[in-house]
């Protein structure tokens, strides 16, 4: 189910139907769909919005060691799903990404698998729709140690925000905590290295992969 539009009710209730997500991320995938624009942090794994399948698969795989083939093939299916906001005809968002050093060097599945993530984040920092930076680890002290972060900006309602920590997340909308929220972003960002440079770390990481 690629959503073309906005997500209604039904759409989310049917991903949660399906048991795709747990019910603390709906709004996620709800927020993800109507933003004009959606900025992440994230220090553990490739965010699932730029995720290949074998790689998804392999990170859902270990977390849930005793998923069954195919309910784990409806999370795969359901994570590449939320794709589907970088290919419709209109209304795309700019996704703007930091993402930690770590988590590129990091061997998910196989050195084949992490050599084809790799090259997905590459093609990727190619798109006008597509910001990537890397927080490489000479960055010593930064705000992203307190986990991932998620922003969302919209047309037409003030932005929102997401934090994460294990079994759990909160969709945070007090102002003043998301301001909190996109200053941590701004100083991420900061200590990244530029896109162009982060692009070339990136195919560093990648052809340093036997």
């Amino acid at each position: 189910m690629a959503f073309d539009t906005p997500a209604t009710f039904a759409d989310l209730q049917e991903l949660l139907a399906r048991e795709a997500w747990p019910s603390y991320f709906a709004p996620v995938i709800d927020a993800e769909t109507r933003a004009t624009q959606v900025h992440e942090w994230e220090q553990r794994v490739v965010p699932g919005l730029l995720q290949t399948g074998d790689y998804a698969r392999s990170v859902i795989k270990a977390g849930m060691p005793r998923i069954s083939p195919d309910e784990l093939e409806r999370k795969v299916e359901s994570r590449l799903e939320r794709q589907a906001i970088f290919t419709r005809e209109t209304g795309r968002p700019m996704y703007w990404v930091v993402v930690h050093e770590g988590l590129l060097r990091h061997v998910v599945g196989s050195s084949e698998i992490m050599r084809t993530q790799l090259g997905r984040l590459i093609d990727a920092a190619d798109s006008p729709d597509i910001l990537i930076q890397v927080l490489p680890y000479s960055a010593h002290d930064h705000p992203g140690t307190d986990g991932p972060i998620l922003v969302f900006d919209f047309a037409d309602a003030p932005s929102s925000g997401y934090t994460e920590c294990n079994g759990g997340g909160m969709i945070v909308e007090q102002p003043e905590q998301v301001a909190g929220l996109v200053t941590s972003m701004n100083l991420i960002r900061a200590a990244a290295l530029s896109p162009r440079e982060s692009r070339k770390c990136i195919v560093r990481i990648r052809d340093e992969i036997t």
